[in-house]
């Protein structure tokens, strides 16, 4: 950074004399040579291109979200009634038990 003088500290504001103000050194920006229409057509084509594949894959990414939460419940259903069937054949085996002990 380098001094400069002369500069407001704060918009508005003049800094009192003999305060020394800083200021990075500015990066030129190179001068480019103007687009051709033909460079131009060919950007849009692939901005239209990306845009085309961007609101595919939002479509896409819909359709994998909703089989995904319909999955997980179809899952939980299962988990439900794999319980309800091991606790009746938990009954069954219970009262196998207390028959055959009853004979």
């Amino acid at each position: 950074m380098r001094p400069v003088a002369g500069a407001p500290a704060r918009p508005g504001h003049w800094p009192r004399p003999g305060t020394i103000l800083y200021s990075c050194p500015i990066t030129p920006i190179p001068k480019r040579e103007p687009m051709e229409d033909a460079d131009l057509q060919l950007l849009t084509a692939k901005f239209d291109q990306l845009l085309q594949k961007l609101e595919q894959l939002k479509a896409e990414n819909r359709l994998l979200r909703a089989n995904e939460k319909s999955w997980r419940e179809e899952r939980a259903h299962l988990i439900e009634k794999n319980e309800m069937a091991r606790h009746k054949v938990e009954a069954m085996i219970l009262r196998l038990k207390a028959l055959e002990q009853d004979t």
